[in-house]
Protein backbone atom coordinates (compact mmCIF):
# COMPACT_ATOMS: atom_id res chain seq x y z
CA UNK A 1 0.00 0.00 0.00
CA UNK A 2 1.66 3.27 -1.15
CA UNK A 3 2.02 6.16 1.49
CA UNK A 4 -1.45 7.66 -0.12
CA UNK A 5 -3.07 5.38 0.99
CA UNK A 6 -1.82 4.55 4.19
CA UNK A 7 -2.50 8.63 4.61
CA UNK A 8 -5.75 8.44 4.01
CA UNK A 9 -6.27 5.35 6.25
CA UNK A 10 -4.37 7.25 9.13
CA UNK A 11 -6.91 10.08 8.73
CA UNK A 12 -10.24 7.71 8.24
CA UNK A 13 -9.49 5.79 11.55
CA UNK A 14 -8.15 9.48 13.61
CA UNK A 15 -11.91 10.35 12.21
CA UNK A 16 -13.25 7.38 14.00
CA UNK A 17 -11.47 7.98 16.83
CA UNK A 18 -12.63 11.29 17.30
CA UNK A 19 -16.00 10.44 16.43
CA UNK A 20 -16.54 7.83 19.07
CA UNK A 21 -14.83 10.18 21.83
CA UNK A 22 -17.28 12.96 20.89
CA UNK A 23 -20.50 10.71 20.89
CA UNK A 24 -19.14 9.39 24.10
CA UNK A 25 -18.75 13.18 25.90
CA UNK A 26 -22.22 13.87 25.48
CA UNK A 27 -23.22 11.40 28.70
CA UNK A 28 -20.73 13.13 30.62
CA UNK A 29 -22.44 13.89 33.83
CA UNK A 30 -25.27 11.93 32.94
CA UNK A 31 -26.27 8.02 34.42
CA UNK A 32 -27.44 5.33 32.15
CA UNK A 33 -28.82 2.73 33.21
CA UNK A 34 -30.28 0.32 30.28
CA UNK A 35 -32.93 -2.33 31.27
CA UNK A 36 -32.37 -4.66 28.71
CA UNK A 37 -34.38 -7.75 29.93
CA UNK A 38 -37.86 -5.76 30.99
CA UNK A 39 -40.44 -5.71 29.09
CA UNK A 40 -40.11 -3.27 27.62
CA UNK A 41 -36.68 -2.68 26.97
CA UNK A 42 -36.25 0.54 29.07
CA UNK A 43 -32.90 2.82 29.58
CA UNK A 44 -33.14 5.09 31.99
CA UNK A 45 -30.90 8.31 31.89
CA UNK A 46 -30.15 10.63 34.37
CA UNK A 47 -28.17 13.59 35.60
CA UNK A 48 -25.78 12.19 38.30
CA UNK A 49 -26.71 13.68 41.64
CA UNK A 50 -25.62 12.59 45.09
CA UNK A 51 -27.74 9.76 46.15
CA UNK A 52 -30.67 10.75 48.52
CA UNK A 53 -31.71 13.70 46.97
CA UNK A 54 -35.93 14.57 45.96
CA UNK A 55 -36.82 12.77 42.84
CA UNK A 56 -36.12 14.71 39.83
CA UNK A 57 -39.31 15.37 37.16
CA UNK A 58 -39.77 12.43 35.26
CA UNK A 59 -40.63 12.59 31.67
CA UNK A 60 -41.43 9.24 29.97
CA UNK A 61 -39.81 9.47 25.95
CA UNK A 62 -41.76 7.01 23.65
CA UNK A 63 -40.40 6.68 19.98
CA UNK A 64 -42.51 6.66 16.48
CA UNK A 65 -43.05 3.86 13.81
CA UNK A 66 -39.60 1.70 12.78
CA UNK A 67 -37.82 4.02 15.76
CA UNK A 68 -36.10 2.55 19.16
CA UNK A 69 -35.01 4.47 22.15
CA UNK A 70 -31.84 4.68 20.46
CA UNK A 71 -33.43 7.34 18.48
CA UNK A 72 -34.94 9.24 21.13
CA UNK A 73 -31.54 10.34 22.76
CA UNK A 74 -31.37 13.35 21.28
CA UNK A 75 -34.30 14.22 23.48
CA UNK A 76 -32.95 12.02 26.86
CA UNK A 77 -30.09 13.66 26.55
CA UNK A 78 -31.32 17.13 26.33
CA UNK A 79 -33.43 17.11 28.68
CA UNK A 80 -31.16 15.10 31.46
CA UNK A 81 -28.76 17.47 31.15
CA UNK A 82 -31.38 19.96 31.63
CA UNK A 83 -31.82 18.27 35.25
CA UNK A 84 -35.07 15.41 34.23
CA UNK A 85 -35.25 11.95 34.77
CA UNK A 86 -36.01 10.47 31.51
CA UNK A 87 -36.65 6.65 30.60
CA UNK A 88 -36.57 5.65 27.08
CA UNK A 89 -38.24 2.38 25.95
CA UNK A 90 -38.27 -0.12 22.43
CA UNK A 91 -42.16 -0.12 21.90
CA UNK A 92 -43.14 -3.98 20.55
CA UNK A 93 -41.46 -4.91 17.49
CA UNK A 94 -39.43 -2.43 17.92
CA UNK A 95 -35.51 -2.15 17.93
CA UNK A 96 -34.64 -4.87 21.19
CA UNK A 97 -38.44 -5.94 21.91
CA UNK A 98 -38.72 -9.34 20.63
CA UNK A 99 -42.74 -9.11 21.35
CA UNK A 100 -44.66 -8.57 17.92
CA UNK A 101 -46.29 -5.32 17.54
CA UNK A 102 -49.81 -5.04 18.36
CA UNK A 103 -52.46 -5.15 15.13
CA UNK A 104 -54.13 -2.29 16.67
CA UNK A 105 -51.73 0.66 17.88
CA UNK A 106 -54.58 3.29 18.59
CA UNK A 107 -55.85 1.37 21.72
CA UNK A 108 -54.19 0.69 24.47
CA UNK A 109 -52.15 -1.95 23.30
CA UNK A 110 -49.27 0.36 23.42
CA UNK A 111 -49.99 2.21 26.05
CA UNK A 112 -49.47 -0.32 27.98
CA UNK A 113 -45.87 -0.14 27.30
CA UNK A 114 -45.42 3.32 28.43
CA UNK A 115 -47.38 2.20 31.46
CA UNK A 116 -45.04 -0.74 32.51
CA UNK A 117 -41.72 2.13 32.07
CA UNK A 118 -43.60 4.41 34.67
CA UNK A 119 -44.32 1.51 37.05
CA UNK A 120 -40.65 0.25 37.05
CA UNK A 121 -39.87 3.87 37.52
CA UNK A 122 -42.16 4.15 40.45
CA UNK A 123 -40.59 1.30 41.54
CA UNK A 124 -37.09 2.60 41.66
CA UNK A 125 -38.09 5.47 43.73
CA UNK A 126 -37.95 7.82 40.31
CA UNK A 127 -41.26 8.97 40.40
CA UNK A 128 -42.98 12.03 42.68
CA UNK A 129 -46.46 12.78 42.84
CA UNK A 130 -47.47 15.19 40.32
CA UNK A 131 -44.25 15.52 38.41
CA UNK A 132 -44.22 13.01 35.46
CA UNK A 133 -44.68 14.20 31.75
CA UNK A 134 -44.35 12.24 28.58
CA UNK A 135 -43.19 13.12 25.30
CA UNK A 136 -43.98 10.88 22.10
CA UNK A 137 -42.67 10.77 18.52
CA UNK A 138 -44.99 10.31 15.82
CA UNK A 139 -46.69 6.63 16.53
CA UNK A 140 -45.82 8.04 20.27
CA UNK A 141 -47.36 10.68 20.24
CA UNK A 142 -50.45 9.06 19.41
CA UNK A 143 -48.91 6.89 22.82
CA UNK A 144 -48.49 9.97 24.72
CA UNK A 145 -51.72 11.78 24.21
CA UNK A 146 -53.70 8.55 25.08
CA UNK A 147 -51.62 8.19 28.43
CA UNK A 148 -52.34 12.32 29.09
CA UNK A 149 -55.84 11.57 28.77
CA UNK A 150 -56.04 7.91 30.57
CA UNK A 151 -53.32 9.40 33.54
CA UNK A 152 -54.66 12.84 34.30
CA UNK A 153 -52.43 13.89 36.83
CA UNK A 154 -49.70 13.87 34.07
CA UNK A 155 -48.81 16.96 34.40
CA UNK A 156 -47.53 18.23 30.59
CA UNK A 157 -47.66 16.15 27.58
CA UNK A 158 -45.48 16.83 24.17
CA UNK A 159 -46.58 15.32 20.89
CA UNK A 160 -44.13 15.68 18.56
CA UNK A 161 -44.86 15.12 14.82
CA UNK A 162 -48.57 14.30 15.89
CA UNK A 163 -51.17 11.81 14.55
CA UNK A 164 -54.50 11.43 15.26
CA UNK A 165 -56.03 11.36 18.50
CA UNK A 166 -58.50 12.89 20.59
CA UNK A 167 -58.17 15.77 22.75
CA UNK A 168 -59.92 18.21 25.02
CA UNK A 169 -59.60 21.70 26.48
CA UNK A 170 -59.03 20.52 30.07
CA UNK A 171 -57.03 16.95 28.83
CA UNK A 172 -53.89 16.31 28.13
CA UNK A 173 -52.76 19.10 30.52
CA UNK A 174 -50.12 21.21 29.27
CA UNK A 175 -50.15 19.99 25.91
CA UNK A 176 -47.16 20.74 23.88
CA UNK A 177 -47.44 19.94 19.68
CA UNK A 178 -44.06 20.21 17.96
CA UNK A 179 -44.25 19.59 13.49
CA UNK A 180 -41.85 20.13 11.51
CA UNK A 181 -42.06 23.11 8.87
CA UNK A 182 -40.98 20.18 6.13
CA UNK A 183 -43.54 17.57 7.22
CA UNK A 184 -46.55 19.63 6.23
CA UNK A 185 -49.41 16.87 6.78
CA UNK A 186 -48.24 16.48 10.53
CA UNK A 187 -47.79 20.52 11.01
CA UNK A 188 -51.87 20.11 9.86
CA UNK A 189 -52.36 17.54 12.33
CA UNK A 190 -50.76 19.43 14.69
CA UNK A 191 -53.15 22.59 14.00
CA UNK A 192 -56.12 20.22 14.02
CA UNK A 193 -55.40 19.00 17.48
CA UNK A 194 -54.37 22.15 18.87
CA UNK A 195 -58.09 23.55 17.89
CA UNK A 196 -59.77 20.46 19.51
CA UNK A 197 -57.93 21.33 22.58
CA UNK A 198 -59.11 24.81 22.77
CA UNK A 199 -56.45 26.85 21.42
CA UNK A 200 -53.49 28.35 21.69
CA UNK A 201 -53.25 29.85 25.45
CA UNK A 202 -53.85 28.81 29.00
CA UNK A 203 -51.77 28.49 32.41
CA UNK A 204 -49.29 26.32 32.95
CA UNK A 205 -49.58 26.43 36.65
CA UNK A 206 -52.96 24.81 36.66
CA UNK A 207 -52.50 22.59 34.07
CA UNK A 208 -54.51 24.54 30.81
CA UNK A 209 -51.44 25.51 28.40
CA UNK A 210 -51.47 24.60 25.19
CA UNK A 211 -49.36 25.74 22.71
CA UNK A 212 -47.74 24.71 19.15
CA UNK A 213 -44.24 25.00 17.42
CA UNK A 214 -43.66 24.44 14.00
CA UNK A 215 -39.69 23.45 13.88
CA UNK A 216 -38.19 25.30 10.92
CA UNK A 217 -36.17 23.65 8.56
CA UNK A 218 -36.78 19.78 9.52
CA UNK A 219 -38.61 16.79 7.99
CA UNK A 220 -40.32 13.71 10.27
CA UNK A 221 -36.85 12.37 11.46
CA UNK A 222 -34.62 15.32 11.16
CA UNK A 223 -37.10 16.50 13.88
CA UNK A 224 -35.49 14.36 16.27
CA UNK A 225 -32.21 16.18 16.11
CA UNK A 226 -33.58 19.54 15.83
CA UNK A 227 -31.89 21.58 18.94
CA UNK A 228 -34.91 23.86 18.32
CA UNK A 229 -37.01 20.87 18.95
CA UNK A 230 -35.11 20.38 22.22
CA UNK A 231 -35.13 23.94 23.44
CA UNK A 232 -39.03 23.89 23.17
CA UNK A 233 -39.35 20.70 24.91
CA UNK A 234 -37.38 21.84 27.80
CA UNK A 235 -38.72 25.18 28.13
CA UNK A 236 -42.49 23.61 28.12
CA UNK A 237 -41.37 21.83 30.81
CA UNK A 238 -39.51 24.66 32.96
CA UNK A 239 -42.83 26.33 32.75
CA UNK A 240 -44.15 23.18 34.14
CA UNK A 241 -41.90 21.88 36.92
CA UNK A 242 -39.88 25.58 36.97
CA UNK A 243 -36.52 25.05 35.76
CA UNK A 244 -34.18 22.23 37.52
CA UNK A 245 -31.57 22.71 39.74
CA UNK A 246 -28.19 22.03 38.16
CA UNK A 247 -29.41 22.11 34.68
CA UNK A 248 -26.48 22.36 32.21
CA UNK A 249 -26.55 24.03 28.72
CA UNK A 250 -26.26 21.07 25.95
CA UNK A 251 -26.55 21.08 22.28
CA UNK A 252 -26.71 17.30 20.71
CA UNK A 253 -24.32 16.87 18.01
CA UNK A 254 -24.00 13.27 17.96
CA UNK A 255 -25.12 13.58 14.73
CA UNK A 256 -22.51 15.58 13.16
CA UNK A 257 -19.83 13.51 14.82
CA UNK A 258 -21.89 10.02 13.57
CA UNK A 259 -21.17 11.66 10.12
CA UNK A 260 -17.55 12.33 10.76
CA UNK A 261 -17.40 8.42 12.21
CA UNK A 262 -19.20 7.20 8.98
CA UNK A 263 -16.95 8.87 7.23
CA UNK A 264 -13.79 7.86 8.18
CA UNK A 265 -14.46 4.71 8.51
CA UNK A 266 -15.33 5.03 4.35
CA UNK A 267 -12.17 6.61 3.91
CA UNK A 268 -10.03 3.47 5.82
CA UNK A 269 -12.13 1.25 3.77
CA UNK A 270 -11.20 3.03 0.31
CA UNK A 271 -7.50 3.31 1.23
CA UNK A 272 -7.47 -0.50 1.83
CA UNK A 273 -10.31 -1.47 -1.17
CA UNK A 274 -7.37 -0.86 -4.14
CA UNK A 275 -5.52 -3.84 -2.55
CA UNK A 276 -8.47 -6.21 -3.44
CA UNK A 277 -9.92 -4.13 -6.32
CA UNK A 278 -6.79 -4.67 -8.89
CA UNK A 279 -7.61 -6.78 -11.49
CA UNK A 280 -10.46 -9.07 -9.98
CA UNK A 281 -11.29 -11.22 -12.56
CA UNK A 282 -14.58 -12.86 -12.86
CA UNK A 283 -14.78 -16.33 -13.62
CA UNK A 284 -16.69 -18.69 -16.21
CA UNK A 285 -19.30 -20.93 -14.34
CA UNK A 286 -18.12 -23.74 -16.78
CA UNK A 287 -14.62 -23.63 -16.45
CA UNK A 288 -13.50 -21.73 -14.10
CA UNK A 289 -11.85 -19.66 -16.02
CA UNK A 290 -11.03 -15.68 -16.12
CA UNK A 291 -13.79 -14.51 -19.01
CA UNK A 292 -14.87 -10.89 -20.54
CA UNK A 293 -18.01 -9.72 -19.72
CA UNK A 294 -20.60 -8.84 -22.22
CA UNK A 295 -20.34 -5.95 -23.53
CA UNK A 296 -23.16 -3.55 -22.03
CA UNK A 297 -26.24 -2.33 -24.09
CA UNK A 298 -26.90 1.09 -24.63
CA UNK A 299 -26.77 3.84 -21.77
CA UNK A 300 -30.73 4.88 -22.55
CA UNK A 301 -31.02 0.92 -22.70
CA UNK A 302 -29.45 0.10 -19.24
CA UNK A 303 -31.41 3.10 -17.36
CA UNK A 304 -34.88 1.89 -19.17
CA UNK A 305 -34.30 -1.57 -17.74
CA UNK A 306 -33.51 -0.71 -13.78
CA UNK A 307 -36.80 1.81 -14.26
CA UNK A 308 -38.54 -1.04 -15.89
CA UNK A 309 -37.98 -3.35 -12.42
CA UNK A 310 -38.67 -0.74 -10.19
CA UNK A 311 -42.21 -0.25 -11.68
CA UNK A 312 -42.40 -3.37 -12.69
CA UNK A 313 -42.16 -5.06 -9.24
CA UNK A 314 -44.99 -2.39 -7.81
CA UNK A 315 -47.25 -3.41 -10.53
CA UNK A 316 -46.71 -7.04 -9.77
CA UNK A 317 -47.04 -7.07 -6.23
CA UNK A 318 -50.24 -4.09 -6.62
CA UNK A 319 -51.73 -7.10 -8.84
CA UNK A 320 -50.49 -9.61 -6.27
CA UNK A 321 -52.46 -7.66 -3.60
CA UNK A 322 -55.86 -7.12 -5.30
CA UNK A 323 -56.09 -10.90 -5.65
CA UNK A 324 -56.38 -10.94 -1.57
CA UNK A 325 -52.99 -12.05 -0.84
CA UNK A 326 -51.57 -9.91 2.27
CA UNK A 327 -48.26 -8.60 0.93
CA UNK A 328 -47.49 -5.96 3.81
CA UNK A 329 -46.33 -8.06 6.52
CA UNK A 330 -44.20 -10.94 4.33
CA UNK A 331 -41.23 -12.35 6.48
CA UNK A 332 -42.82 -11.31 9.46
CA UNK A 333 -42.04 -7.73 9.24
CA UNK A 334 -44.13 -5.11 8.93
CA UNK A 335 -43.35 -3.73 5.69
CA UNK A 336 -39.95 -4.88 5.77
CA UNK A 337 -40.87 -7.85 4.30
CA UNK A 338 -42.83 -6.71 1.57
CA UNK A 339 -39.71 -4.51 0.46
CA UNK A 340 -37.15 -6.85 0.42
CA UNK A 341 -39.41 -9.11 -2.35
CA UNK A 342 -40.29 -5.97 -4.11
CA UNK A 343 -36.40 -5.49 -4.31
CA UNK A 344 -36.08 -9.53 -5.65
CA UNK A 345 -38.68 -8.63 -7.85
CA UNK A 346 -37.08 -5.69 -9.56
CA UNK A 347 -34.38 -6.84 -9.70
CA UNK A 348 -35.36 -10.11 -11.44
CA UNK A 349 -37.15 -8.08 -14.31
CA UNK A 350 -34.00 -5.87 -14.70
CA UNK A 351 -31.66 -8.45 -15.07
CA UNK A 352 -34.52 -10.00 -17.72
CA UNK A 353 -34.39 -6.59 -19.77
CA UNK A 354 -31.07 -6.31 -19.41
CA UNK A 355 -30.11 -9.81 -20.64
CA UNK A 356 -27.42 -9.99 -18.42
CA UNK A 357 -25.50 -13.09 -18.71
CA UNK A 358 -23.92 -13.41 -15.19
CA UNK A 359 -20.77 -15.05 -14.74
CA UNK A 360 -19.34 -16.53 -10.67
CA UNK A 361 -17.43 -13.94 -8.77
CA UNK A 362 -14.01 -14.71 -7.57
CA UNK A 363 -12.92 -14.88 -4.15
CA UNK A 364 -11.16 -11.76 -4.51
CA UNK A 365 -14.90 -10.31 -5.65
CA UNK A 366 -16.38 -11.49 -2.98
CA UNK A 367 -14.12 -10.78 -0.49
CA UNK A 368 -14.00 -6.69 -1.75
CA UNK A 369 -18.16 -6.84 -0.82
CA UNK A 370 -17.39 -7.99 2.31
CA UNK A 371 -14.91 -5.28 2.80
CA UNK A 372 -17.45 -2.91 1.97
CA UNK A 373 -20.33 -4.44 3.63
CA UNK A 374 -17.79 -3.91 6.73
CA UNK A 375 -17.52 -0.69 6.10
CA UNK A 376 -20.58 0.51 5.56
CA UNK A 377 -21.82 -1.75 8.92
CA UNK A 378 -18.92 0.06 11.42
CA UNK A 379 -19.44 3.75 10.22
CA UNK A 380 -23.28 3.65 8.91
CA UNK A 381 -24.40 0.88 11.33
CA UNK A 382 -22.67 0.53 14.58
CA UNK A 383 -21.88 4.13 14.89
CA UNK A 384 -25.40 4.07 14.68
CA UNK A 385 -26.08 2.10 17.41
CA UNK A 386 -25.38 5.16 19.66
CA UNK A 387 -26.92 7.52 18.14
CA UNK A 388 -30.09 6.78 15.57
CA UNK A 389 -31.11 2.90 15.59
CA UNK A 390 -31.03 -0.11 17.55
CA UNK A 391 -28.01 -1.65 14.96
CA UNK A 392 -27.13 -4.82 16.97
CA UNK A 393 -29.96 -7.31 16.00
CA UNK A 394 -32.10 -9.41 18.31
CA UNK A 395 -32.17 -12.94 17.18
CA UNK A 396 -35.12 -13.00 15.69
CA UNK A 397 -34.39 -10.52 13.10
CA UNK A 398 -30.43 -11.89 12.48
CA UNK A 399 -32.26 -15.29 11.34
CA UNK A 400 -33.58 -13.55 8.97
CA UNK A 401 -30.69 -12.19 7.38
CA UNK A 402 -29.29 -14.53 5.17
CA UNK A 403 -33.16 -15.17 3.58
CA UNK A 404 -33.34 -11.19 3.20
CA UNK A 405 -29.59 -11.17 1.41
CA UNK A 406 -30.76 -13.35 -1.08
CA UNK A 407 -33.93 -11.53 -1.95
CA UNK A 408 -31.64 -8.11 -2.11
CA UNK A 409 -29.09 -9.73 -4.80
CA UNK A 410 -31.26 -9.44 -7.64
CA UNK A 411 -31.69 -5.83 -7.68
CA UNK A 412 -28.03 -5.04 -6.92
CA UNK A 413 -26.98 -7.72 -9.71
CA UNK A 414 -29.01 -5.93 -12.04
CA UNK A 415 -27.62 -2.15 -10.47
CA UNK A 416 -23.98 -3.35 -10.89
CA UNK A 417 -24.46 -4.77 -14.21
CA UNK A 418 -25.79 -1.44 -16.25
CA UNK A 419 -22.85 0.50 -13.80
CA UNK A 420 -20.17 -1.75 -14.50
CA UNK A 421 -16.64 -1.10 -15.53
CA UNK A 422 -17.40 2.81 -15.81
CA UNK A 423 -15.34 5.70 -14.91
CA UNK A 424 -15.07 7.18 -11.65
CA UNK A 425 -17.84 9.92 -12.39
CA UNK A 426 -19.70 7.47 -14.44
CA UNK A 427 -20.31 5.46 -11.02
CA UNK A 428 -21.66 8.34 -9.34
CA UNK A 429 -23.42 9.07 -12.10
CA UNK A 430 -25.53 5.52 -11.37
CA UNK A 431 -25.75 6.26 -7.93
CA UNK A 432 -27.78 9.05 -9.00
CA UNK A 433 -29.54 6.79 -11.40
CA UNK A 434 -29.88 4.07 -8.72
CA UNK A 435 -31.64 6.74 -6.34
CA UNK A 436 -34.26 8.22 -9.25
CA UNK A 437 -34.66 4.72 -10.19
CA UNK A 438 -36.21 3.42 -6.60
CA UNK A 439 -37.67 6.67 -5.83
CA UNK A 440 -40.34 6.34 -8.71
CA UNK A 441 -40.72 2.69 -8.00
CA UNK A 442 -41.40 2.76 -4.03
CA UNK A 443 -43.43 5.93 -5.25
CA UNK A 444 -45.60 4.08 -8.02
CA UNK A 445 -45.78 1.35 -4.69
CA UNK A 446 -47.08 3.91 -2.12
CA UNK A 447 -49.63 5.54 -5.13
CA UNK A 448 -51.00 2.04 -5.67
CA UNK A 449 -51.75 1.15 -2.23
CA UNK A 450 -51.67 3.85 -0.06
CA UNK A 451 -51.00 1.36 3.11
CA UNK A 452 -47.39 1.59 2.39
CA UNK A 453 -47.07 4.96 2.78
CA UNK A 454 -44.66 4.82 5.83
CA UNK A 455 -41.97 4.05 3.22
CA UNK A 456 -42.56 8.13 2.33
CA UNK A 457 -40.63 9.07 5.45
CA UNK A 458 -37.73 7.08 4.62
CA UNK A 459 -37.36 7.90 0.85
CA UNK A 460 -34.86 10.86 2.29
CA UNK A 461 -32.72 8.45 3.53
CA UNK A 462 -32.26 6.79 0.11
CA UNK A 463 -29.39 9.37 -0.98
CA UNK A 464 -27.72 8.53 1.98
CA UNK A 465 -27.37 4.87 2.12
CA UNK A 466 -27.27 4.69 -2.10
CA UNK A 467 -24.03 7.32 -1.85
CA UNK A 468 -22.23 5.62 0.92
CA UNK A 469 -22.54 2.74 -0.48
CA UNK A 470 -20.90 4.18 -3.92
CA UNK A 471 -18.28 5.87 -1.89
CA UNK A 472 -16.88 2.55 -0.67
CA UNK A 473 -17.14 0.60 -3.87
CA UNK A 474 -15.84 3.30 -6.22
CA UNK A 475 -12.14 1.49 -6.00
CA UNK A 476 -14.37 -2.03 -7.46
CA UNK A 477 -16.42 -0.73 -10.35
CA UNK A 478 -17.55 -4.37 -10.42
CA UNK A 479 -20.77 -6.03 -10.62
CA UNK A 480 -20.00 -8.86 -7.29
CA UNK A 481 -18.23 -6.36 -5.26
CA UNK A 482 -21.27 -4.21 -5.49
CA UNK A 483 -23.82 -6.58 -5.35
CA UNK A 484 -22.49 -8.73 -2.37
CA UNK A 485 -21.93 -5.83 -0.15
CA UNK A 486 -25.08 -3.79 -1.23
CA UNK A 487 -27.75 -7.07 -0.64
CA UNK A 488 -25.31 -7.83 2.97
CA UNK A 489 -25.85 -4.27 4.39
CA UNK A 490 -29.66 -3.07 3.10
CA UNK A 491 -31.01 -6.96 4.20
CA UNK A 492 -29.42 -5.93 8.17
CA UNK A 493 -30.67 -2.19 7.76
CA UNK A 494 -34.40 -3.40 6.46
CA UNK A 495 -34.20 -5.63 9.73
CA UNK A 496 -33.11 -3.32 12.01
CA UNK A 497 -35.72 -0.58 11.24
CA UNK A 498 -39.06 -2.23 10.24
CA UNK A 499 -40.96 -3.72 13.13
CA UNK A 500 -41.85 -7.33 14.13
CA UNK A 501 -45.27 -8.71 13.54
Amino acid sequence: MNTKRWIVCVIGVLLCLLAAWQIRAATRGLEITPLPSMSPPLTIVAPATAAGQEPRPLVLVGHGFSGSGVIMRGFAFSLAHAGYTVVLWDFEGHGANPLPLPTDTRGNALLVNAEAALAEAERRGLVAPGRTAILGHSMGSGVALDFGLAHPETAATIAVSPVGRDVTPSLPRNLLFLAGSLEQPFVRNAKELLAEAGGPGGDPAAGTARKMVVVPGVEHISILFASGSHTAAIEWLDATFGPQPGAAAYTDRRVLWYGFGALGTLLAAMALAPLLAERAPDLSPETGAETEPDRPRSLLWRLAALLGGTLGAALLLWLVGALGIELRNLLGLIVGGYLMVWFCVAGLVGLLLLRAQLVLPSRRAVLGGVLAFAALWLGEGLFGQFVWLHWLLIPQRLLLWPLGVVLLLPWFLAVGQAARDTSVLGWFGWCLAHIVVLVAGIGLAIRLDPALGFLGLILPMLPLIIGLQALVTVSYRKVWPFAVSGALFMSWLFLAVFPLQ
